[in-house]
């Protein structure tokens, strides 16, 4: 006979998998202000050498724009796992979840944004296998 529940094991490997995406999150809150930092001094860069350093400017644009899109993400997740939470923090409808990440992956699929499918992607399979959800 098992010391816990399958259905407890779930729900403390959810809360942790939430815990998890809570500090991502304001992990990438930092790291999005040091790239802002690091995007404002290449614009400056830019600015001062006459226009000549783009290569930087754009690089820094785009790691700028790749971390910003990665924090959004890890938000979005985080709200709809928030959504399936109820008062007494136990997480519900776990099929219902797994079924709105799939459809997430499919409009993203068609935005061709891959960048946020593979996020999207890496909390869904993680859930839906790792937790054992019948489906």
């Amino acid at each position: 006979m098992p010391l816990i529940s399958k259905q407890r094991e779930v729900q403390i490997h959810l809360s942790s998998m939430y815990d998890n995406l809570q500090t991502s999150i304001e992990k990438m809150k930092k790291e999005l202000k040091t790239h802002r930092s690091e995007y404002e001094d290449a614009c400056h860069l830019h600015i001062k050498s006459g226009f000549q350093m783009e290569k930087l400017w754009l690089r820094a644009d785009q790691n700028y724009q790749n971390k910003f899109r990665e924090f959004e993400t890890h938000c979005f997740l985080l709200d709809i796992l928030t959504d399936y939470r109820d008062e007494e923090g136990n997480f519900i409808h776990l099929e219902e979840f797994i079924l709105t990440l799939e459809t997430l992956l499919q409009q993203f699929v068609r935005q061709e944004a891959y960048e946020t499918c593979a996020v999207i992607k890496k909390w869904h399979d993680h859930v839906s296998s790792n937790l054992f959800i019948n489906r």
